[in-house]
């Protein structure tokens, strides 16, 4: 009798494997990068199951990017009936001159500050500014020039692979 491991129980191994991977935060263990080791014969249906892993996890990190975009809406909009509700309070304790309130749970009050606002940063003498210079790498002029045979000190091009599921 063969000691092959079927479809269905690499499949099964992977899922456990994985499953146990992303419940310890991303961290591998020895045992399961032993257990993830891509055998020879093993190879072609292993390719498959990382293959629909990869899908799987394609979705997963759609799912929780349209999440993440619905909660931020979500955060902003509570963001904003905050601003508003908070506005409300301070222009009806500025109207009424009550500039403290007491209850039996909290105290509100107002506190001054002062803000500097800058209506036109041109109209500021050079003494009251600062320059900020921001120093940025053209990638595509660098990748043309090495390309050319131009020798560029700092910079280099890598050749990278990368997987298409299709």
């Amino acid at each position: 009798m063969e000691n092959k491991l079927t479809l269905y129980r690499i499949s099964e191994e992977m899922s456990a494997i994985l499953n146990a991977i992303e419940e310890n935060g991303g961290e591998i263990t020895e045992e399961q990068e032993q257990a993830l080791a891509i055998s020879e014969e093993q190879f072609a249906d292993k390719a498959y199951d990382y293959g629909h892993v990869i899908l799987n996890l394609d979705y997963t990190v759609a799912v929780i990017k349209n999440e993440i975009e619905r909660l931020t809406r979500l955060k902003k909009s509570a963001e904003n009936a905050q601003k508003r509700v908070k506005g409300a309070l301070v222009n009806a304790m500025v109207q009424l001159d009550h500039p403290t309130v007491e209850t039996p749970t909290m105290r509100l009050s107002l506190r001054h500050s002062t803000a500097t606002e800058i209506d036109d940063v041109n109209l500021l003498p050079d003494s009251l500014k600062t320059t900020k210079v921001e120093v940025v790498a053209d990638k595509t002029a660098i990748k043309k020039a090495i390309q050319s045979g131009e020798d560029v000190p700092g910079a280099r091009l890598v050749e990278n692979v990368s997987l298409q599921i299709k």
